[in-house]
């Protein structure tokens, strides 16, 4: 069963992300409880965010604007799951709608060709397309 995560959820939560730091494309960056923590309960506090929980995974987003002409979407900051990851999805559709945003927008982590390739399939399967790609540069 998914619902809003709260403060009782945060040692698994933690678990889930320290699992999924390392082996995502972020594991060349230390993982940190408390950054953790704080993000967190900043997403905790905020009307505009939220963090979903299923006892498995965890998926957390936010309504952004929307650059050319207006409107929101509802952006994915993290997920990742164990096990029915779908229906965090399904939450995440339902609480964008309900916030209002025009779109959804999800990530798939750029671990390889695979991986990136089955990600893109899920997505499309339940009605996405494709819209950007994200790249990182270091300048700290």
């Amino acid at each position: 069963m998914v619902r809003e995560a709260t403060a009782h959820d945060l040692p698994a939560m933690l678990d889930i992300g320290r699992r999924f730091h390392a082996m995502s494309p972020w594991k060349d960056r230390p993982f940190s409880d408390e950054a953790t923590m704080e993000m967190l309960a900043r997403m905790d506090a905020s009307p505009d965010a939220v963090v979903l929980f299923n006892g498995s995974g965890v998926l957390g987003g936010m309504i952004a604007p929307i650059y050319f002409g207006g409107g929101t979407i509802a952006q994915e900051l993290f997920w990742f799951a164990d096990k029915n990851g779908a229906e965090l999805l399904t939450a995440f559709e339902e609480w964008a709608q309900g916030k209002g945003a025009d779109g959804v927008m999800m990530i798939s982590l750029a671990l390889d060709e695979k991986t990136d390739g089955r990600m893109g399939r899920i997505y499309e399967r339940r009605g996405y397309e494709l819209r950007e790609r994200n790249y990182y540069k270091e300048v700290a």
